[in-house]
């Protein structure tokens, strides 16, 4: 699996400079920088960089996402989500890290048109995109899930947006964001552009929990892990000092080598 990465934030109780020494230790071969999660503990971009080519670490970037939205109604808000991407751009530009994903933003209200909130979004998108250009990285558009305001939510919706700015952004497909009412590997191959995939496991009331502690097939969870041509990161959101959250993970792949070594003899 080399591929595989860890988002940052399965880490949160350290900063960015710890968390890439944390992956080696646990032989892991990349990090995805979330950039909320580099600015709240002020990391230093030359120390990441240091210790991204001293460990060999492949890095991948989230750009800051948390209270924003580039396509809310509120000009104000709108501008300033456009202006946090693009500080995370730079900030890629200066660890190392490439294949940013970015989220689409949502609707205001629910009850607003989609339309016009489509067309704020394409209009934030050529900002960004331009922008990203210019430094000579290509972004990444996820696909999110299907809760109100959200609105980039089915892959021929993402496909649509996507396919106008080839290829400039691409997609990152994440497996939690799939309605359990459909089948994750099915979107997956009507997912256009596809350039990472966040993995995790599911509940029915919670996204983004260990591999193997929710309801995902995991024939299904395997069938993405075993995927060599794009970056895999594994997601989550986890305080603990402990890194409970990384071990269940890291347990998941322990059982699943057990059982092929117990098939085999």
């Amino acid at each position: 699996m080399d591929q595989l990465r860890i988002a940052s934030t399965l880490c949160w109780a350290y900063k960015i400079e710890d968390v890439l020494q944390i992956a080696s230790r646990f032989q892991i071969g990349g990090v995805e920088v979330w950039a909320d999660h580099f600015w709240f503990y002020d990391s230093d971009p030359k120390q990441v960089n240091q210790i991204r080519e001293e460990s060999g670490q492949k890095l991948t970037m989230h750009a800051s996402s948390w209270d924003l939205n580039i396509c809310a109604l509120n000009q104000g808000v709108r501008e300033q989500s456009i202006g946090e991407i693009k500080k995370s751009i730079l900030l890629a530009e200066q660890i190392g890290a490439d294949n940013i994903t970015l989220h689409p933003g949502k609707k205001t209200l629910v009850s607003l048109s989609q339309s016009m909130h489509m067309e704020l979004l394409f209009e934030g998108l050529h900002d960004i995109v331009s922008f990203a250009k210019g430094k000579g990285k290509t972004l990444s558009l996820e696909l999110m899930e299907p809760i109100p305001k959200e609105f980039i939510v089915s892959p021929n919706i993402i496909n649509r947006v996507t396919g106008v700015f080839q290829p400039d952004l691409q997609t990152t497909f994440d497996v939690a964001h799939i309605s359990l009412t459909e089948d994750v590997y099915e979107q997956w191959l009507q997912t256009l552009y596809v350039n990472k995939i966040h993995i995790s496991d599911v509940s029915k009331h919670q996204l983004h929990i260990p591999l193997g502690d929710g309801i995902l097939p995991t024939n299904t969870l395997l069938r993405f892990l075993q995927m060599q041509d794009v970056p895999i990161v594994i997601e989550g959101f986890d305080p603990s000092v402990g890194l409970a959250w990384l071990r269940r993970n890291m347990q998941f792949f322990e059982t699943i080598a057990s059982k092929k070594r117990e098939v085999f003899f």
